[in-house]
């Protein structure tokens, strides 16, 4: 899309950043913004927040947010700690799930002028823009927790092979995904075109080199680990917390995101001894500062996570990673970088040979 001229191109999405340095679908507003530099003008659909009437707007990208609940105060299913959190921890978010595949449904209408379609996640964006295609060029992009509702959904295979047949090319995180979704289809993978690869990021920032003076104003003085994401247990923070509190070396974590185990995990954190610091959900400078003065980034992930944008960020900026062995990461991050899954003393060991490493290295400097 990106080699012709003035494309207009429609997005359906249920996450999209509120404002700027929102993490809520950053990777793709990154998609976004990298096709408005090439030109073409962008139109995103995705649903309306609870609280923010009015749409952001980035140059060349027109949002338009898609009420699907009123009043406005119920429209809760989306934001937040996430759509698949919230749906399995407030059952009564799954009418709010309809409502918007409903409202979406009709809202398509306005990406009539567009002369492609792009869906992130493959229910029900992916759903929807297939059936609206109508023969233009439709990229459906699945995640995975899409992939995994879809295999439990009645009637999947049908929904399956809507979606696929609506769709010109195929975007999914990892092989596995790809091979369960034609498995749901019961189609061939060679019968649609498909790409394997992580969501995209933006290129870092240029900050200067004030990591030194960043550590002083967060007050890191020990060897500090990153957290940054979700805190729900498919993140595995506690088994980070646990496997810092293994270690014989001083180190403190920073944790930055927010969600439904926090209070647990602060709790936690305080039982086992171990130095940790809730920042809450950061963007811009701030998380600039800590993805830029921490000493690595874990990812402590367990198996049924996606594939986390996080990673490629660190890796953007020079950070060390130690991520669960999940699907997808092998062909970015060194083997020793990689660890077991559900594997807490894996973990020790990693954070222990990374310590040491560093206070190897530094005592060289």
């Amino acid at each position: 899309m990106s080699s012709v001229a003035n494309v207009k191109i429609g997005i359906l999405t249920t996450s999209f950043p509120r404002y700027e340095g929102d993490c809520s679908g950053a990777f793709v507003l990154a998609m976004a913004r990298a096709w408005a530099a090439h030109g073409h003008e962008i139109r995103v659909l995705a649903p309306e927040p609870p609280r923010q009437r009015r749409a952001p707007q980035w140059p060349g990208i027109e949002v338009r947010w898609v009420p699907y609940a009123r009043p406005r105060g119920l429209q809760r299913t989306f934001y937040g700690s996430g759509a698949p959190d919230t749906l399995r921890m407030q059952p009564a978010a799954w009418l709010g799930a309809l409502s918007f595949t409903a409202a979406q449904t009709v809202a398509v209408r306005l990406l009539d002028d567009c002369d492609a379609l792009v869906s992130h996640w493959c229910l029900p964006c992916g759903w929807v823009a297939s059936a609206s295609a109508d023969g233009r060029p439709h990229l459906s992009i699945c995640h995975a927790t899409d992939v995994r509702w879809l295999s439990r959904l009645p009637g999947a295979r049908a929904v399956a092979r809507r979606i696929a047949r609506g769709a010109t090319s195929m975007w999914f995180l990892t092989e596995a995904l790809r091979n369960r979704f034609f498995s749901i289809a019961e189609l061939e993978p060679s019968s649609k075109t498909t790409h394997i690869g992580p969501m995209p990021i933006e290129p870092p920032p240029t900050l200067g080199d004030n990591r030194e003076r960043w550590r002083r104003e967060l007050g890191m003085e020990a060897f500090t680990v990153l957290f940054l994401g979700r805190l729900v247990p498919v993140k595995g923070v506690d088994r980070l917390i646990r496997a810092v509190a293994d270690l014989s070396f001083d180190v403190s974590i920073r944790i930055a995101g927010d969600g439904p185990e926090r209070r647990r995990l602060e709790l936690l954190a305080r039982q086992v001894g171990v130095n940790a610091h809730f920042e809450g959900w950061v963007c811009g400078v701030q998380k600039e500062k800590l993805l830029r003065s921490c000493d690595a980034l874990i990812v402590p992930s367990r198996p049924n996570d996606g594939v986390p944008t996080v990673i490629f960020e660190a890796r953007a900026r020079g950070l060390p990673v130690v991520a669960t062995h999940l699907d997808g990461l092998t062909q970015h991050l060194p083997k020793d970088a990689l660890i077991p899954p559900n594997d807490q003393k894996a973990l020790s060991r990693a954070l222990y040979a990374l310590v040491s490493r560093t206070i190897e290295s530094n005592s060289t400097m």
